[in-house]
């Protein structure tokens, strides 16, 4: 079976809550694909969670608004806007699938990795 290791493509389903039982706020892309260890400093500590883990496994965390730059670091996940109205987040995150990416989506990846900035309009915060 597939893991997660570097250098791989992941499509995460991503689930969003004010408690764990209540994942109530709607996110508008619940799967978020990314290229797993791409980052500038290497892996950052919400790709440490999801190492070696395979398709089907799941992972719960909850998430105060000021520790979201350390925990992504580089990775932009569609729920970052749900923190303008809430400062704490439940998360349930469910591997969907582990893929060997195309060159060119390296590349791509690491391009958009380079380019983002404060400014970008993404939701991130930074």
């Amino acid at each position: 079976m597939t893991k997660i290791e570097n250098l791989k493509k992941v499509t995460l389903r991503l689930e969003a809550g004010t408690t764990p039982g209540n994942m109530n706020p709607s996110l508008p892309s619940p799967e978020f694909e990314f290229i797993f260890g791409i980052g500038p400093g290497g892996m950052c500590p919400f790709e440490y969670q999801l190492a070696n883990r395979t398709a089907g496994e799941q992972v719960s965390m909850s998430l105060k608004k000021e520790e979201t730059h350390r925990m992504f670091e580089h990775l932009h996940p569609p729920f970052m806007r749900l923190f303008e109205k809430q400062d704490f987040l439940y998360l349930k995150i469910q591997i969907l699938k582990i893929e060997q990416p195309d060159n060119r989506e390296v590349i791509k990846a690491l391009a958009d990795t380079a380019s983002h900035d404060h400014n970008c309009g993404c939701g991130c915060g930074y």
